[in-house]
């Protein structure tokens, strides 16, 4: 078992209650942050259906603890991932193909998948309920019907009986809770851990898949780690490809979510649940919302766009090459032609020749013949004092 002080993360939490209680005595604008599967940020970090305080165990277990939003070559750097998807469908085959590939490449390697079957905001407000006041329960009342109504509605595109390669969902299956202290499977072995104490809840269910798997060498092998009255909570699969690494599957968060985690025995389970990943390793919390997992073959942000993407594409890009041709021959014609600096002689202002040649420019531009002549004439008459001669 892990060395670590169970009862130093339960009041990080506890304050959460207390909260419930200033929200409905307040304005009643405030909510309640309900984020599900985020460790980190904000909303995310504090909310009930959070995974800090999981991380937080892992961290105190001595493992390295990052998150992703997506699936790329990086998530290969680690060897366990803990995903608590946001998402009633089970995983769609292109996460779950880069997620297998992961497993089988090196063994020790550990995919911890946290099924989405439960709303700890539901748990928060009964919670409230109980410590609420004869003013304050009308309100509680009022959000606990909501949160059973949104978690409800989304819960309804869970889906009924559909086999996976890691499980079959069964959507309403569950079982009467029965003995509380009838729980099996390996885990319970552990004599540290109080079977009668565990409330975990579970509705629907994740079934192993069957023994002879769904061919294709992708066989696995299941074993039971935690299964009571409702029906199983937690099993392992190990894959016929690499024995060597496991997929732990839990049925829901119940007893590894921010809010479930305030219960000793509830840590205790989890504590196990990090035995079994191997601790201390590197982790990776991987964090996908409703719209499902993102894979990326390549790192995002690896290849920025330029644009110049466009002069690969066919046509476009034969296009753009002649405009580019043109505009590099038209920048040639235009531009000034720069050169090593010379020195240019002065002008001198005294020099009359060039008043002269100015002149016979001028009347040159004219086109005027006859009346450059007539100046000429008057030039050397009234100027220079000499005979008047027609010029050639």
């Amino acid at each position: 078992m892990i060395a670590m002080n169970h009862r130093q993360i339960p009041w990080k939490m506890r304050w959460l209650l207390v909260v419930g209680l200033i929200l409905v005595t307040g304005c009643g604008r405030e909510s309640l942050d309900g984020t599900y599967g985020r460790r980190r940020g904000s909303p995310g970090a504090t909310s009930v259906n959070g995974t800090a305080v999981l991380s937080e165990m892992f961290r105190q277990a001595g493992c390295t603890v990052v998150s992703r939003r997506f699936l790329s070559p990086r998530i290969h750097n680690h060897d366990v991932i803990v995903w608590a998807p946001d998402d009633f469908q089970p995983p769609d085959d292109e996460p779950r193909r880069f997620l297998e590939d992961w497993l089988f490449r090196e063994p020790g390697r550990t995919l911890v998948y946290i099924g989405r079957d439960y709303d700890a905001e539901i748990a928060y407000w009964e919670a409230v309920l109980d410590m609420a006041t004869a003013d304050q329960r009308v309100e509680v009342l009022r959000r606990l019907a909501q949160a059973r109504a949104a978690h409800s509605a989304r819960r309804a595109t869970m889906p009924d009986g559909e086999r996976t390669a890691w499980f079959t969902v069964l959507r309403d299956a569950a079982s009467d809770p029965g003995d509380a202290s009838a729980w099996t499977g390996t885990w319970t072995q552990d004599d540290r851990l109080q079977a009668s104490k565990l409330s975990p809840e579970i509705v629907g269910r994740l079934e192993p898949p069957p023994p002879d798997g769904a061919g294709g060498g992708n066989d696995y092998r299941s074993e039971v780690l935690l299964q009571g009255p409702p029906g199983i909570l937690a099993y392992r699969l190990i894959p016929a490809r690499q024995p060597g690494s496991q997929i732990l599957v839990m049925t829901n968060g119940s007893f590894l979510l921010n809010l479930p985690l305030m219960e000793e025995e509830h840590r205790r389970l989890a504590a196990r649940l990090i035995v079994d990943c191997g601790a201390p390793a590197k982790v990776v919390f991987f964090e996908s919302g409703p719209d499902g997992a993102f894979v990326f073959q390549q790192e995002p942000g690896s290849r920025h766009p330029t644009g110049l993407e466009a002069f690969t594409v066919w046509p476009l890009g034969g296009i753009l090459w002649q405009f580019l041709a043109l505009g590099v021959l038209y920048l040639f014609a235009r531009l000034a032609i720069f050169g090593r600096p010379q020195q240019l002689p002065p002008e001198s202002t005294s020099d009359f020749g060039r008043h002269v040649h100015a002149l016979g420019e001028l009347l040159a531009a004219t086109g005027q013949a006859d009346q450059a002549r007539r100046q000429l004439a008057l030039f050397h008459d009234r100027v220079k004092h000499e005979p008047r001669t027609e010029p050639p």
